[in-house]
């Protein structure tokens, strides 16, 4: 017998001449923006595919090294180390190349100690846009304060979770030309989180997002837009606030003047005046409604998107009938409500989502249902952008499937009677009115 003949066959050197001659036929503008959109797996980035388009050919290699390096995630002084090795070998070997790279950076997430090396790699990066930090130690030494003041100019979105005060508002005080901040402090207990002496810096804010699972812990958003002179009081049109002790109530003294996008965990029935007062708000989102149940008369009479997380144990009827009450008083301008609830195969009161459906269909309106909630899978969250239209745009995982149909098959569901706890649960709030909570009638 002939001893088989080693190497590619006829139909794969074939395959691979056309695949030549395609690379050959179109722009590598063309080329740059499918790998664009080819580097994304459901809303998440995937470097491994990255690093095999930059092996593809000599043309792919830069614009795919690019983007390779738009966003680069260093968990600890160690990954630094190696991100700086590597721009320094490229530029022993080509400088231009690596001066491309390093400004090629866009986004940098990174976990952050006190240590020198973090100020150092971030100076490496002249076009970086977005910083995400996660910083765990309690205090910067003096040194590495020093070093992080060379920060890039070009930040303008700062996205921050810290465990500790001191080591919080040491870093914001560095950032006095950011236009995005989100801060995450439910590793902070509220009476640790009592604002410095200091004013905040004279940053000009454009959105603000603060999160703290503990009461009390709200004071951080006063201190946020209490900046010298209008500062972000004239300039801030998105405010999202999770903070359980967080009310409305605090808005006319922030004078928020052109706020559109406004997200509390609930609106209440005496917030009228509160709300008055943010005449150009065009969306509001009540993260926890659930208890005290919220009110809808009170909302700006401009509002076009209202979203809505789970109600919870509450008369639907009386909620949905508050809610036509707003429409008809505010000239029927909403145009779009999202309910973000989860819905479980053994979910057997769906109550809340038909009424809201059918009021939304009887008036014309969009109703959208988020199952489960925004932001459940990894990538869904509203990206740092200026609020040009409301509903603002939330990219979406492709995991979210069969809307309308499953949409479809709750409105067929059979409506049950309400449970004889709920029906005490319903009256003992009407009779003692927000000074019981549901809690307190669970069994024991």
């Amino acid at each position: 017998m002939f001893p088989l003949r080693k190497g590619k066959s006829t139909a794969s050197r074939s395959s691979e001449a056309m695949a030549n001659v395609a690379i050959d036929l179109l722009p590598i503008e063309i080329w740059m923006l499918i790998l664009y959109e080819a580097q994304y797996d459901d809303l998440l980035l995937r470097y491994r595919w990255l690093r095999r388009y930059s092996l593809v050919c000599k043309a792919w290699r830069p614009y795919a090294q690019e983007l390779l390096f738009a966003h680069v995630a260093l968990r600890g002084c160690t990954h630094c180390k190696a991100f700086m090795k590597a721009i320094e070998t490229s530029r022993a070997h080509d400088p231009a190349h690596a001066a491309t790279l390093a400004r090629a950076v866009r986004t940098i997430s990174m976990v952050m100690d006190h240590q020198e090396i973090y100020g150092r790699t971030l100076a490496l990066c002249p076009n970086l846009r977005e910083l995400h930090v996660c910083m765990y130690h309690a205090a910067f030494r003096p040194e590495a304060l020093a070093s992080l003041t060379r920060l890039p100019a070009s930040i303008r979105a700062l996205r921050v979770r810290a465990y500790h005060p001191t080591a919080l508002y040491q870093l914001l005080a560095l950032f006095p030309h950011i236009e995005y901040l989100e801060v995450d402090a439910s590793g902070i207990r509220a009476p640790l989180l009592a604002p410095p002496l200091r004013a905040p810096p004279a940053w000009r804010l454009r959105e603000l997002r603060y999160a703290n699972v503990h009461r009390g812990a709200h004071v951080f958003v006063e201190w946020a837009l209490s900046g010298p002179g209008a500062g972000s009081r004239e300039t801030l049109e998105a405010l999202r606030v999770q903070c359980p002790t967080f009310g409305v109530g605090v808005l006319p003294a922030l004078e928020l003047v052109h706020l559109q996008s406004l997200a509390v965990p609930r609106v209440e029935s005496g917030d009228g005046d509160a709300l008055a007062v943010l005449t150009q708000v065009e969306e509001v989102w009540m993260i926890a409604p659930r208890y005290p149940s919220p009110a809808f008369r009170p909302l700006p009479a401009g509002l076009r998107h209202l979203a809505l997380h789970p109600l919870g144990e509450v008369d639907y009827r009386e909620i949905v009938a508050d809610l036509a009450a707003y429409y008809e008083s505010s000239d029927g301008r909403l145009e779009v409500l999202t309910y973000h609830r989860r819905v479980d195969e053994d979910d057997d009161c769906v109550e809340d989502i038909q009424l809201l459906y059918e009021f939304c269909r009887e008036r014309g309106l969009k109703f959208r249902l988020m199952d489960p909630p925004y932001g459940y899978y990894a990538g869904e969250r509203v990206p740092f952008e200026p609020v040009s239209e409301c509903p603002r745009a939330m990219p979406l995982s492709s995991r979210r499937s069969g809307g309308e149909a499953k949409l479809e098959a709750i409105m067929k569901m059979t409506r049950k009677k309400p449970t004889l706890t709920r029906k005490i649960a319903r009256s003992a709030k009407k009779a003692f009115g927000s000074a019981l909570h549901p809690a307190a009638l669970a069994r024991p």
